[in-house]
């Protein structure tokens, strides 16, 4: 017999921005530290529920103090797409920022100022059908 379970998100606690750019991942994280103070670090390749063989480039920047967190996530990896319906988009970053509606102006206008980042725009979440792509089983120590 199969089951099924229910996952339900009260409230989205992040935002995504979409990011086309011809730069490799490190390059960009690079751009981003040097622009907007942040201090991005390689972390381990995001494998995604669905998927168990696929894997895709995942940069992290963490500030716990101010409880501000970046992931930047490749959209292509060799063996397809993280969201295949948006093959045009190169990069996802997910941001957790409580001080977001404040900041985001001023963040999205620093971004567009890197000549690696060809267009940026707040992805529309409603438009997908699971965020389980955006969703990290990292474990917390």
């Amino acid at each position: 017999m199969k089951s099924l379970t229910l996952e339900y998100l009260d409230e989205v606690d992040f935002i995504v921005l979409a990011i086309n750019s011809h730069a490799k991942g490190y390059k960009l994280c690079w751009e981003m530290n040097n622009r907007l103070k942040v201090n991005f670090i390689k972390n381990k390749d995001h494998k995604p529920e669905e998927t168990t063989e696929v894997e895709f480039s995942r940069f992290t920047s963490e500030d716990k103090d101010l409880e501000i967190h970046h992931d930047l996530i490749s959209n292509y990896s060799k063996g397809g797409h993280l969201l295949p319906k948006f093959k045009n988009i190169d990069y996802f970053l997910k941001i957790q920022n409580p001080f977001w509606e404040k900041e985001k102006e001023e963040f999205i206008g620093k971004l567009s100022k890197i000549p690696e980042i060809l267009l940026i725009f707040e992805f529309d979440l409603d438009s997908i059908s699971s965020l389980n792509p955006f969703i990290f089983h990292d474990k917390k120590n």
